[in-house]
């Protein structure tokens, strides 16, 4: 019986610690979000890439698969979004995950793809996110998945610190892993990414809009030959601005330049422009990019809205590059989206795009994009 007794009084004793605890424990809030749609795409010529208009992979001598008109519907751009926070005893800590379903597979299926992932803890950013470098409120809105040819597009895992200055004034750094993004000789040579790349911004905003400078610098390091280790420092800048004109209209001005730099631009990053090892000195070159566009956003009224854009960016010529190699591109694009109401919009949109590749060969593409979205 007193055995009895006593696991009763334990077990009595844990569950009303438990329930203490419980108690005590902060709340979690969490939240979930995203959008579904339907992105429907008339080919006019040029493009065999169905989901997004990118222009550095135009064809110069376009195929008869390649020059004719075809259609294309995805579902494969809907997103989901994942937030959660709590009030700590250090204070409030959020997170954040969101990803969409834009795989490599074109197929039957798709698969989830990680977009953003990150804790939040006052000034403080530890995971993945929209780059450091510009603003990403800068690119308008677009049917097109791909957007500007010369966006900053880059999520990189980072450890990022913002503040504000003021009212008015307010800075951000961050160390992003970002990829080497070079062009080697993979049978001897390796890139290495052993050290981050140093992102920093500083903002000015008012009634009048938003501008935001922006700096980067990166050790671009690489195996030479199997054995010996080599690097050559990139850097670059950008410029975000975003002037408000009447009511809710506004234009928006990005530019974009540095050596190095080539994988933070829209169209140019994952082709291994960041640098060329040359042969015959046996060292890495850095390639001089650039690049900027400019947008008019305007509201015809509560329901309609309409972006212009003209977009451009250039690769340096250089003998270190094969003759069908990006040289230059620009982007041209004018939509036209109706909110019937808070979670609906519908979307037409026509792009055009051309390209210039080393030796001034080029080619264009055309075509018309719909959309159909619900967000919640």
């Amino acid at each position: 019986m007193k055995k009895h007794l006593l696991l009763s009084a334990l077990l009595i004793t844990a569950v009303t610690l438990m329930a203490q605890e419980k108690k005590t424990s902060p709340k979690v809030d969490f939240s979930f979000g995203g959008f579904i749609n339907l992105n429907a795409i008339v080919d006019f010529n040029g493009l065999s890439h169905y989901d997004d208009f990118t222009t550095s992979e135009i064809p110069v001598n376009p195929g008869p698969y390649e020059n004719i008109t075809r259609f294309h519907m995805t579902a494969r751009q809907s997103r989901l979004n994942f937030d959660v926070g709590y009030n700590s005893s250090v204070g409030l800590i959020t997170g954040k995950i969101s990803g969409d379903f834009y795989s490599g597979n074109t197929g039957d299926y798709a698969l989830f793809r990680l977009r953003e992932a990150y804790i939040q803890y006052r000034n403080l950013l530890l995971g993945q996110t929209n780059t450091t470098f510009g603003n990403p409120e800068v690119t308008p809105n677009t049917i097109d998945f791909e957007g500007p040819n010369s966006a900053p597009t880059l999520r990189n895992p980072m450890i990022s610190y913002t503040n504000s200055i003021n009212s008015k004034w307010s800075y951000g750094v961050a160390l992003e892993m970002r990829g080497t993004d070079l062009t080697l000789n993979d049978s001897v040579d390796r890139p290495l990414s052993t050290t981050p790349t140093l992102v920093g911004n500083i903002n000015k905003s008012g009634d009048w809009g938003v501008v935001t400078l922006s700096a980067m610098t990166a050790v671009n390091q690489y195996f030479d030959n199997g054995d010996d280790t080599k690097a050559k420092i990139s850097a670059g800048g950008a410029l975000s601005l975003i002037i408000n004109t009447n009511k809710r209209d506004h234009i928006n001005l990005f530019a974009v330049a540095g050596s190095g730099v080539a994988n933070f631009i829209s169209d140019l990053s994952g082709n291994g422009y960041n640098g060329i090892l040359e042969k015959n000195a046996e060292q890495l070159e850095l390639l001089n990019s650039y690049g900027g566009f400019i947008s008019y956003t305007h509201f015809w009224n509560d329901k309609w809205s309409s972006n212009l854009i003209y977009s451009f960016v250039g690769l340096e010529k250089t003998i270190l590059l094969p003759d069908q190699a990006f040289k230059d591109s620009s982007y041209a694009l004018g939509n036209l989206f109706y909110q019937p109401s808070d979670h609906l919009i519908f979307g037409a949109e026509y792009i055009w795009g051309d390209l210039f590749t080393q030796n001034n060969s080029t080619g264009d593409a055309n075509r018309l994009q719909f959309l159909a979205q619900i967000n919640f």
